[in-house]
């Protein structure tokens, strides 16, 4: 007997934009030899166009109930037939601005292990860097412009990806930074800055260990990064 051949349209509602859940659709459906899209709409919401056998479609809806990313909260997924469209591949298409339901803004996430570790590790690019993230953690309704949650659409659209971080971004096989909007690096990312109460700069190779020992000394002192 022949395999079924059909389409799905998957709307997926709930906290499911700056969490990692276009980059885990992708890998699923890809693994499965399905083709189509998944993009971020302009209500926080996810949708997906999937094509291919029947059965290995239902799989990858059960995936996205059962194995979705840990940061993901899934409120609801509507699931309709769809029009073939004649896909060779599955892709993460670009965000569209239309609203089917009004999803939810994803909120910051305090910093991982992982980019913990490497913060710390002298031989890692991203050694002592204070904005380092990945698709586990950092900020996002604290830089989001507006929905849906794209780099374009934060404050980082200031800080244009480098050429290793981009490499990284685009790479399916990076598990933590791969389409992860937020990411930077020391070379392409926010610089920190000292300043005191007149917006004068101090002159200090070192900021955050700098404010550590001016508040020690006493002195009060306030943090302010992209989000406000």
């Amino acid at each position: 007997m022949g395999k079924e051949e059909g389409a799905k349209k998957i709307t997926v509602i709930g906290v499911v934009q700056g969490v990692g859940f276009r980059p885990f659709v992708y890998k699923i459906a890809s693994s499965l030899g399905l083709k189509g899209y998944v993009k971020n709409l302009g209500g926080s919401e996810v949708v997906i166009h999937v094509e291919g056998d029947s059965d290995d479609i239902e799989k990858l809806i059960n995936a996205i109930k059962k194995s979705h990313p840990p940061m993901a909260v899934i409120e609801r997924i509507h699931v309709r037939e769809d029009e073939m469209e004649g896909w060779k591949s599955f892709e993460i298409a670009s965000s569209g601005n239309a609203v089917e339901e009004a999803s939810m803004i994803p909120p910051d996430i305090g910093i991982c292990q992982d980019c913990l570790r490497e913060i710390k590790e002298k031989s890692s690019r991203f050694y002592r860097y204070p904005f380092h993230s990945c698709v586990n953690c950092g900020p996002r309704y604290s830089m989001m412009l507006r929905p849906p949650y794209d780099r374009e659409n934060t404050s980082m659209r200031l800080f244009p990806l480098c050429e290793k971080c981009s490499e990284e971004y685009r790479d399916p096989k990076n598990e933590r930074r791969f389409f992860a909007h937020g990411i930077s690096c020391p070379l392409c990312g926010p610089k920190v800055r000292l300043l005191d109460s007149y917006g004068r700069f101090f002159n200090s190779e070192d900021p955050i260990s700098e404010a550590g020992r001016l508040i020690e000394k006493g002195y009060i002192v306030a943090g302010k990064w992209g989000g406000g």
